[in-house]
């Protein structure tokens, strides 16, 4: 039987691989970024990550029965803006209702911090997710665009 497992900042390693599998996706996915997700490293996430407070942090593991990690969320909230910062869940996990039970997880805890405006980013090119984020009452609200460097 699977749990959902809140994890301290110091045991963040636990989701490398899942983090991995993540820009792996946006990796083949991203039709103009491909460079920045090929040069995108956990140990560079986890740092941009650490600069915020620790009670403005929030991470879940997903374990399966025997304890290893299958999915995981990280949340971060800065005065009353939150947002999902990253979900991935392992690929034999998906459409089982786990990622659903993570984001309402997280959702419940942004809200027990304060959080009046909620919000999450979608790589460009990973649509096959917005479905997903709709059902949970995500919508597209801006697009934003960045400068590919040549």
């Amino acid at each position: 039987m699977c749990r959902i497992r809140e994890i301290p900042f110091s045991e963040i390693h636990i989701i490398k691989p899942l983090w991995e599998g993540l820009n792996r996706m946006h990796l083949a996915d991203s039709p103009y970024f491909k460079d920045q997700y090929a040069s995108f490293t956990f140990e560079r996430r986890v740092a941009d990550l650490a600069a915020k407070s620790a009670d403005g942090l929030r991470a879940t593991v997903l374990e399966d029965g025997v304890g290893d990690a299958v999915g995981y969320c990280v949340s971060t909230i800065d005065g009353n803006s939150g947002e999902i910062d990253s979900l991935y869940l392992d690929e034999r996990m998906r459409g089982r209702g786990w990622g659903k039970a993570l984001v309402e997880d997280h959702l419940a805890w942004l809200r027990g911090k304060g959080a009046k405006k909620i919000k999450l980013a979608v790589s460009y090119g990973h649509d096959e997710v917005l479905e997903f984020y709709h059902k949970l009452g995500f919508y597209e609200r801006l697009t934003y665009m960045e400068l590919k460097e040549r």
